[in-house]
């Protein structure tokens, strides 16, 4: 009886613990940005967003990582 006991728990211990939700986590790829800092004219913005979006499109980076890889590269007023 025991043991039909033990059995009974670990699969008890099993199927809860199978039934967790655990947030995936997110694994970006080792792509290599410029940074931005967010001075300067309009241009500066744009030529690095160019930059920025070439890189990704040759490493094919998803579009939803693109965001994250980018805010990785500010620096100074950008971080705020």
């Amino acid at each position: 009886m025991a043991e039909e006991d033990e059995e009974w728990r670990l699969n008890q211990f099993d199927e809860r613990c199978q039934h967790k939700h655990h947030a995936p986590k997110i694994s970006l790829p080792y792509v290599k940005l410029p940074s931005f800092s967010g001075e300067g004219d309009s241009n500066i913005y744009l030529r690095w967003k160019a930059k920025v979006e070439q890189i990704c499109n040759v490493h094919e980076v998803q579009e939803d990582q693109k965001v994250k890889l980018a805010s990785l590269e500010f620096l100074d007023y950008v971080m705020h």
